[in-house]
């Protein structure tokens, strides 16, 4: 297995010993596709695996962006696992990105994300860390806490356009956990890494044998090793009946017929059983999903799947809109009435049941942030400025807002 970093300028690969540029010579590819145009998801579905749930994923993701299922492919791995299913880390690739490969690497290539080869890669040197690909046409960063994927961000425009307008740094600074390792093209810029280093503490890998062009093939190098993946997320493997697993003719041909013998060891009494209760089966389950059609009102494909996701929304929903006390839409629509010329609102974390919302930004000048905690005040009972820090491009800010009771 060879792994290919299909990067958004050039091809790099490694086969565990020698590496290079260009298209490898080889019969089988772990290829990374750069994730330069890519969308990233999280979401809770009531199963964690399986060929249901992907296509249950890209029915949802083509829906939320009105775009058929057939234009889009999605990958995915479990961020966290709960006693009623996962909460999935979801990527999104157009088809036709996916297939501008060349037939003679598309043919022999399971294809995955170039990012989660990265971060494979840095799992050799810490198992909690973030991750900066700072590639040409994109940076994308990755948090890992204690070897599980939980975060992923991907943003437009190569390092040396975010070294221009400086919106990068601030994001880094915010998401950064303790441990930082940058690669990628970024990595060999002088000019980015000292400007970077103005927000965030990080290491630029070396391993053996790329030596001083690490941060250039890391990705290969973990895609290489993407067996040992935390997310293996494959937006097309291997099928069934791919060239790779007919290799050995003779030994799956021997396989086969010692099968097929069996089966016809199978009785026709045992046989008309089998069809007997396959009939029934088939009859109750119409039954059933006609049942719950009448119920629903709406057409349930797949039970076990729809109807606990069903009620999982319907709970929430009940939360969300609790009449006790204002929405959590009002709480946001009084964030975003506040703002100013001069502010850039980054992050908005919080619940109704926490009774706080922590707003994380940037301001221009001390006097815009001290007009949006005054306007701030018009929508929560509390307001205060909990940190604040004097950057090249402004105030960055840190504001605790607590939420009215029911009474006030």
């Amino acid at each position: 297995m060879i792994g290919v970093d299909w990067g958004s300028s050039v091809v790099k690969w490694f086969d565990g010993k020698e590496f290079g540029t260009g298209i490898p010579q080889g019969r089988s590819f772990i290829v990374g596709m750069s994730s330069s145009q890519l969308l990233v998801y999280k979401s809770f579905y009531p199963v964690c695996s399986g060929s249901k749930l992907k296509q249950l994923v890209l029915n949802d993701v083509s829906t939320d962006l009105s775009v058929e299922p057939e234009q889009l492919y999605v990958a995915f791995c479990p961020v966290k696992k709960l006693e009623t299913g996962c909460e999935l880390l979801i990527f999104v690739e157009r088809r036709e990105k996916v297939e501008e490969l060349p037939e003679e690497v598309a043919s022999k290539s399971q294809i995955t994300v170039d990012l989660l080869g990265g971060v494979t890669a840095a799992l050799t040197f810490s198992n909690t860390f973030t991750l900066i690909d700072a590639g040409t046409k994109k940076v994308a960063l990755a948090n890992v806490k204690e070897g599980t994927l939980e975060k992923v961000e991907v943003l437009r425009g190569g390092y040396d356009y975010h070294l221009r307008t400086g919106e990068l740094f601030p994001i880094v600074g915010d998401m950064a956990l303790e441990k930082v390792f940058l690669v990628g093209g970024g990595a060999l810029s002088e000019e980015f890494k000292k400007e970077l280093s103005e927000f965030v503490s990080f290491t630029v890998p070396e391993i053996e044998p790329f030596g001083k062009e690490t941060p250039l093939y890391f990705n290969a190098f973990g895609l290489y090793n993407f067996r040992k993946s935390p997310c293996r997320a494959f937006f097309r493997s291997f099928s069934l009946f791919s060239q790779e697993l007919f290799k050995e003719k003779r030994r799956l041909l021997l396989t086969g017929t010692v099968v097929v013998v069996s089966l016809l060891g199978i009785t026709g009494g045992l046989f008309l059983n089998y069809l007997s209760a396959k009939r029934d089966y088939i009859l109750q389950k119409k039954e059933f999903k006609k049942e719950l059609y009448r119920v629903t009102g709406r057409k349930i494909l797949a039970p076990e799947i729809q109807i606990p996701e069903n009620l999982n929304r319907y709970r929430e929903l009940a939360v969300f809109f609790r009449i006790d006390q204002p929405s959590l839409l009002y709480y946001v629509d009084g964030i975003s009435k506040s703002v100013v010329d001069g502010i850039k609102v980054i992050s908005i974390e919080g619940t109704l049941s926490s009774g706080q919302f922590t707003i994380k930004g940037r301001a221009k000048r001390t006097s815009d942030l001290e007009l949006f905690v005054k306007n701030l005040k018009r929508y929560f009972k509390r307001v205060s400025v909990s940190s604040t820090k004097e950057t090249k491009v402004g105030v960055k800010f840190v504001i605790r807002a607590e939420v009215k009771s029911e009474s006030e």
